[in-house]
């Protein structure tokens, strides 16, 4: 099972984070942890998603990269 770090800058809404796991567990990816913070003066989130799969991560990268209010994705660690 591939393990991967994903970086997510969001725009700092509550639902966001609810959005992206909701992604996450649809597109067959089980999650491993997740860290977030927010930068009260920008309004401006950031979450590190550590997840597993046989999947391709694209698959989730695309469908996370398509929710509202997501700034940007990029795949940071990759373990085959």
């Amino acid at each position: 099972m591939n393990r991967y770090q994903l970086a997510i800058q969001v725009d700092d809404k509550q639902v966001v984070l609810e959005r992206i796991l909701q992604v996450t567990r649809y597109r067959g990816f089980l999650i491993d942890g997740i860290n977030a913070k927010v930068n009260t003066g920008t309004h401006i989130g950031y979450i590190e998603l550590f997840v597993r799969s046989d999947r391709p991560i694209e698959l989730l990268v695309d469908q996370i990269n398509k929710l509202i209010d997501i700034k940007d994705v990029k795949v940071t660690h990759n373990t085959a």
